[in-house]
């Protein structure tokens, strides 16, 4: 097929493009509305009984430590494995997440191995908005450090692990595409709306032209056969 057959075929089908580009525009629009996601990665240290995280002797990768945090960690998320990564620092909305939360021990290593070489939960929240995932952080934390304090109520006060915040880790970033990121996008569905469309109306025009020639040749048949009988006779 030509290229000028291909224009007369969508000439001849231009509603056909036209309803595809405006479906195309439609999502464009709904995606130039989206303001993007809000993101928090907090993370949860723990230690040895009153130790600083800042102390090389803190007891933030003893094995021990480590297993407790762990057990934390898989009680806030009521026994359910969490989803891994090919790398630790691949951020949860980065799996096109847009509403969730991954709380997990930080793993260092990837899907197929594992590797927890301290004492450190990782709070990732993604959400459509910033009130919604600080609210999120306030309850997991408080969560968290209720846990730590009621599975050490057989403990002496001075013996009991510590869970500290990193406070630095708390704040909520917004993540938004740039308008480069846009406009190539933009530009993208332009050009698939634009393909789609054409091969579209291309489909159908063949149809359409293949269904008329069928019916006057049956016209045709139709016609013929008394002029045949009539012959014979």
């Amino acid at each position: 097929m030509t290229a000028l057959e291909v224009l007369a075929a969508v000439g001849r089908r231009w509603y056909i493009l036209l309803v595809v580009v405006l479906a195309a525009a439609a999502l464009g629009f709904s995606m130039y509305r989206d303001s993007g996601s809000y993101f928090t990665r907090t993370s949860v240290t723990f230690t040895l009984p009153a130790r600083s995280t800042l102390l090389p002797d803190s007891g933030n990768n003893d094995s021990s430590v480590i297993a407790f945090a762990g057990a934390i960690a898989t009680t806030v998320n009521l026994g359910q494995p969490v989803v891994t990564y090919s790398s630790a620092d691949a951020p949860y909305y980065g799996a096109g997440v847009r509403e969730g939360v991954a709380v997990s021990l930080l793993n260092t290593g990837n899907q197929w191995t594992a590797s927890f070489p301290s004492a450190m939960i990782d709070v990732q929240i993604v959400g459509r908005t910033s009130e919604w995932v600080t609210m999120r952080q306030q309850e997991l934390l408080a969560e968290i450090l209720q846990l730590t304090e009621a599975e050490q109520t057989a403990a002496r006060p001075g013996d009991r692990i510590t869970a500290q915040v990193e406070p630095l880790s708390t704040q909520v970033q917004q993540i938004a595409p740039s308008r480069t990121t846009q406009l190539v996008a933009f530009g993208a569905l332009g050009l698939a709306a634009l393909i789609a469309g054409t091969w579209l109306s291309v489909a159908v025009d063949r149809m359409v032209r293949r269904g008329r020639k069928a019916r006057a040749r049956q016209r045709m048949l139709r016609s013929a056969a008394p002029a045949v009988r009539e012959v014979t006779a």
